[in-house]
């Protein structure tokens, strides 16, 4: 039997999450304490192994405490800058058998701690995103009604990437409105390498409570993306561009700056929990203007399409005519998909 197609240095193989879809069986991992676990492995990073499972949803096992996995396909893996399909087969305790047609290697499990790091590059399109819904209804000596709806979406299609979303947030005690508002946001990115990217984005705000009523952003510059795989994403970008703020009588200033924009999320506990943050800081050329919109928060999985959510966002602006602070705790229930 030949082995000149595994010539490669297997210790490099890389397992690209493009699973095959639709198998009559799952997965199987065999874990070194007996435990037998089947479903459809999703990737391997920061030594979780992130399996879907019908019994269990999204499980995160660590990848020491694997013995060995078989896929029940064959599955796309990565030699250097070599992509080719192969099976993988459960071996014996701490080997795994790559079978590529007629040819065949036993790898040892602790060679595979890199696989399905990196995403594979694709063209195709995806679409994620969620919706938050928060209520809140009070009524003792006074009245109140509290309202916050979110909405997320990001699309991709090969090096473009899409990201818009919107918030209204509204607070009434008896007759009076403390709180009424909302916010668009639309950002355009083309990633011209795996980590470099340009970005071109424009952002409002609307609001009938404040003397500041409105704020736009429009501004475009270099970003960088730290990390994107199965358990989160972490992007950087300065952006150079203008301010533009309302006011409640009807007069407008605009400023020149620069903002810098955030953009995190990490899985934790097999998927269950993310932790999120998002936001952007900046501050006018002529040092007059500084601001801050940054919301921090958690969501809980409840099932595969509903999550609970608590979060915290800060919207500042100072050096305006009225300097706008606000701060709001939401909590709620969301939908995602």
């Amino acid at each position: 039997m030949s082995y000149s197609l595994f010539r490669p240095r297997l210790t490099g193989l890389l397992l690209l999450p493009v699973l095959a879809t639709g198998a009559a069986r799952a997965d199987t991992v065999w874990m070194k304490n007996g435990d037998r676990l089947s479903g459809t492995i999703r990737s391997l990073s920061d030594g979780k192994l992130v399996m879907d499972s019908s019994y269990g949803g999204t499980l995160s096992l660590d990848w020491g405490a694997v013995s060995t996995l078989s896929s029940e396909k064959a599955i796309d893996l990565r030699s250097g800058d070599t992509v080719f399909k192969a099976q993988l087969e459960a071996a014996d305790r701490g080997y795994i058998v790559v079978r590529r047609g007629d040819d065949e290697q036993r790898v040892q499990v602790a060679k595979f701690d890199e696989f399905m790091k990196p995403k594979p590059k694709t063209d195709a399109l995806t679409w994620t995103g969620n919706i938050d819904v928060g209520v809140s209804l009070k009524k003792a000596s006074t009245h109140t009604q509290d309202s916050h709806f979110a909405y997320n979406n990001k699309v991709n299609v090969g090096k473009w990437r899409n990201d818009f979303g919107g918030t209204y947030t509204r607070e009434k005690e008896d007759d009076s409105m403390n709180t009424e508002n909302y916010s668009l946001r639309y950002a355009l990115d083309y990633k011209f390498q795996d980590r470099l990217f340009w970005q071109g984005r424009a952002s409002y705000k609307r609001d009938w409570v404040e003397d500041l009523s409105e704020q736009a952003l429009l501004g475009t510059g270099p970003g960088y993306q730290f990390w994107d795989d199965e358990l989160g994403s972490f992007s950087l970008a300065l952006l150079g561009g203008a301010f533009t703020y309302g006011y409640s009588d009807g007069s407008y200033d605009s400023h020149l700056g620069a903002s810098l924009r955030w953009d995190y999320q990490r899985f934790l506990e097999g998927r269950k929990i993310a932790l999120f943050s998002h936001g952007d800081a900046g501050h006018s050329l002529d040092g007059n203007i500084f601001t801050l919109d940054a919301e921090v928060g958690l969501r809980y999985q409840l099932t595969s399409w509903s999550s609970l959510n608590v979060s915290y966002g800060h919207n500042l602006v100072s050096g305006t005519r009225d300097t706008l602070n606000e701060r709001n705790f939401t909590t709620g229930l969301g939908l995602k998909w």
